[in-house]
């Protein structure tokens, strides 16, 4: 139970529950003595009023969850060129905290380069396609290169099998024998290239992907990713919102994955960003999605705004086993505790809410309204003291 009643502000909270009981003690029974003070009422006093106020610490802790942690969250875009190679900005349009929607164009790199690497594959692609025909020609060529071949080693055969024929006569001599066998080795040998010759050409012509000859397909693929580098030349806002700060300048050399701006998305919460809470492990367990809330800033002085917990994130960083050959380190039990997030909308939609800015929130449940009721004169009195740090 000692965990439920360390409060988010430390004993902070307990300790004008305690002095409020004891001014109301002090006021019924010494000053007004309203009830005369006897041994049995004392002993009652001391025992069970702390009980009471213990039990109304833990059902608020509980049922009724504090947090002093609220961030306004908004989502930043990391502006990067995609573009495969280097280039040189040429013109900045966007300029620092000004609006922009989404398409828009932040900034301009020289797109020379990037034309003539176009210009170059278009050539190149030309010609390849016409290439096509002059392999259907090349094989036909090696086709009848090797049909000659075939015949010349057939006529060699042919002289080879005679001069054999009358050497077992004994009309021709051994070396007239030997020279038609060469020449029928070199025939071979020739119809042999002849055929490799044919096929190189034949897997030349018949190489293909999608139906399409791989030689142009591979610079057909080259001038798309040239074309997209021309089209990435130009610099897109990826969503509505802004530039929080520009600090690039017409000249300088932007590379590709670098990022070179943040910009600021107005997607989350309609441009207002997101308020989260996070509550330590104890207090977390009573904060479901569908809750009623109240958020206090120290911007807004005095006012308590109604909200909704719209949704709660059970993990933290310290929860996630990370990707690697290491084994997993155990944290340490000397490490902050552990705190959870949640999700809180407000009902003022039309609240200026800064990213960035900090406050306090409560979240109630609908179990002991008298802890609900002690929660929410807390945050109202902590929001009139930010009256003390206006401006701070």
């Amino acid at each position: 139970m000692a965990f439920y009643l360390k409060s988010e502000k430390g004993d902070a909270m307990q300790w004008p529950l305690f002095l409020g009981y004891a001014a109301i003690v002090w006021l019924i029974f010494v000053k007004l003595k309203l009830i005369p003070l006897s041994f049995p009422i004392a002993l009652v006093l001391a025992a069970a009023g702390p009980l009471i106020l213990f039990y109304i610490l833990w059902a608020m802790n509980f049922y009724h969850p504090g947090s002093n942690d609220v961030q306004v969250l908004r989502r930043v875009v990391q502006i990067a060129p995609r573009a495969s190679k280097p280039g040189r900005v040429s013109d900045v349009t966007v300029r620092a905290n000004i609006p922009m929607t989404k398409g828009d164009v932040l900034f301009t790199i020289d797109p020379t380069p990037f034309e003539f690497d176009v210009n170059r594959l278009q050539a190149s692609l030309a010609a390849s396609e016409q290439g096509v025909p002059q392999l259907q020609a090349a094989l036909d060529q090696a086709s009848a290169a090797r049909q000659r071949a075939e015949a010349q080693t057939a006529l060699a055969q042919q002289t080879y099998d005679r001069q054999t024929e009358l050497l077992s006569r004994d009309v021709v001599a051994q070396a007239t024998v030997d020279t038609a066998k060469r020449n029928l080795e070199t025939a071979q040998q020739s119809e042999a290239g002849a055929r490799a010759a044919e096929e190189r050409a034949r897997l030349e012509l018949t190489s293909t992907i999608g139906g399409e000859n791989t030689a142009v397909a591979q610079v057909r693929q080259q001038l798309a990713a040239a074309k997209n580098d021309l089209a990435e030349t130009k610099v897109f806002a990826p969503c509505d919102g802004f530039v929080s700060n520009v600090n690039i300048l017409p000249g300088q050399i932007v590379s590709a994955g670098v990022a070179v701006m943040p910009f600021v998305c107005d997607a989350d919460d309609d441009g207002r960003g997101k308020v989260v809470a996070t509550f330590p492990q104890g207090s977390y367990l009573g904060v479901k999605a569908g809750d009623h809330a109240e958020v206090i800033f120290p911007m807004y002085p005095g006012l308590v705004f109604t909200a909704k917990v719209a949704e709660t994130i059970d993990i933290t960083n310290a929860g996630q086993i990370p990707v690697g050959g290491l084994i997993p380190a155990v944290p340490s039990p000397s490490a902050a505790p552990a705190r959870f997030a949640a999700v809180l909308k407000l009902d003022d939609q039309n609240l200026r809410l800064p990213a960035g800015a900090h406050g306090e929130a409560a979240v109630y449940t609908d179990r002991v309204a008298l802890a609900a009721m002690f929660r929410k004169g807390l945050i109202r009195t902590d929001t009139i003291v930010n009256y003390l740090m206006w401006g701070t």
